[in-house]
């Protein structure tokens, strides 16, 4: 099953918290270079960090990250 990079998060706590909310919502989320950032120290890790998911949970998951973003 092909993965697509969904979404590049700000930082390693976003990446972990945007992962957790998608799998509440059955998507199979995969947070990809955390462990590299840490080396980087501070500084952005310049496309090091992001998540994936399967191809075919694309729709779904965009439309759960566009609900999650709606202000209140």
């Amino acid at each position: 099953m092909p993965r697509v990079k969904f979404y590049q998060p700000a930082n390693v706590l976003e990446a972990h918290m945007i992962r957790g909310m998608l799998e509440q919502f059955g998507i199979e989320a995969q947070v990809h270079g955390d462990s590299l950032v840490g080396g980087v120290g501070e500084l952005p890790a310049a496309g090091l960090l992001f998540i994936s998911i399967p191809e075919h949970q694309l729709q779904d998951a965009r439309q759960i990250l566009l609900d999650y973003e709606q202000p209140t």
